[in-house]
């Protein structure tokens, strides 16, 4: 089967996939717990969750609004790419288009978070915007591989987290995470059909990993986040070796998939990485023991 014919039919397997797992963001909100916010003023304390844990689910937020900015990059960079490459970035808007307002309006009625201050944070992430990561369409999907995992397991363990808090939360945020499983298994799939149709591309794959950021660096203090994040709301470098990289190294046939020399040196500096982070997390599991 030719490179096209096989995205064709990962094309049409998500269009299944994602029929079986439609959800509508108004099922999910807890509206019985909505006020008026001139009528009472939003005050510390009214809120169902941690301060840690709101700002696990602000910064999320912070990240899914910008989907403008994501999809722009997306179709500049897959213009001359198959036709089911463009057709999936339209329908992987729309599904993604529930996240941030299902998100935002959410924190409104739980009153977790100043409304004001959130409002402020919005304003600056999208006026700031995003470039999307990657050089080539293929880049790009390598990137974006890599982010929806690490989005679905945020969102899963984020989702345990809370569960005890907000059961409400735990339901949206789960049924965001099957959003995000459909999205990353096109992608991983699509770039194994990539790596199957010329092995030579596994360089860029070399290269793309050890730079993968999360999007969100635009928001303020992003770095004290992703610490509370990684302390309370369960993903952090364990989390993202185990249950992100260690996956996608053993779909894609990292280690053993037979490549062209020019290849060898790109991978190898690839196990480095995947070295370091290993002795990094030994380390702080060390700490914490």
């Amino acid at each position: 089967m030719n490179l096209s014919a096989t995205l064709d039919d990962l094309y049409q397997r998500h269009l299944t996939s994602t029929t079986r797992a439609q959800w509508d963001y108004h099922d999910l909100l807890p509206w019985e717990r909505g006020r008026n916010f001139q009528t009472e003023a939003w005050a510390l304390g009214q809120g169902s969750l941690t301060p840690a844990l709101t700002i696990a689910v602000e910064t999320a937020l912070l990240t899914e609004i910008n989907l403008p900015w994501f999809t722009a990059g997306l179709k500049e960079m897959f213009a001359s790419g198959p036709l089911a490459l463009k057709a999936f970035i339209k329908t992987w808007t729309a599904e993604e288009d529930q996240h941030s307002r299902i998100l935002d309006v959410y924190l409104s009625l739980s009153r977790n978070g100043d409304p004001v201050r959130r409002a402020q944070l919005r304003k600056h992430v999208l006026t700031e915007g995003y470039e999307i990561e990657g050089q080539s369409g293929f880049a790009v999907m390598v990137y974006t591989t890599l982010q929806e995992l690490a989005t679905r397991v945020f969102y899963q363990n984020l989702a345990n987290a809370v569960n005890d808090l907000d059961r409400a939360l735990s339901r949206i945020l789960r049924a965001m995470a099957k959003d995000e499983t459909l999205h990353f298994a096109f992608y991983r799939d699509a770039v194994k059909a990539y790596l199957d149709d010329d092995p030579g591309r596994l360089e860029t794959v070399c290269e793309i990993i050890p730079r993968f950021r999360m999007p969100g660096a635009t928001m303020p203090d992003f770095a004290a986040r992703m610490r509370l994040i990684a302390e309370n709301g369960g993903y952090g470098a364990e989390e993202y070796l185990t249950e992100v990289l260690d996956p996608l190294l053993r779909a894609w046939d990292v280690w053993d998939r037979d490549v062209p020399a020019r290849v060898g040196d790109s991978r190898r500096a690839l196990e480095i990485y995947r070295t370091r982070l290993d002795r990094i997390v030994r380390r702080r599991q060390g700490k914490e023991a």
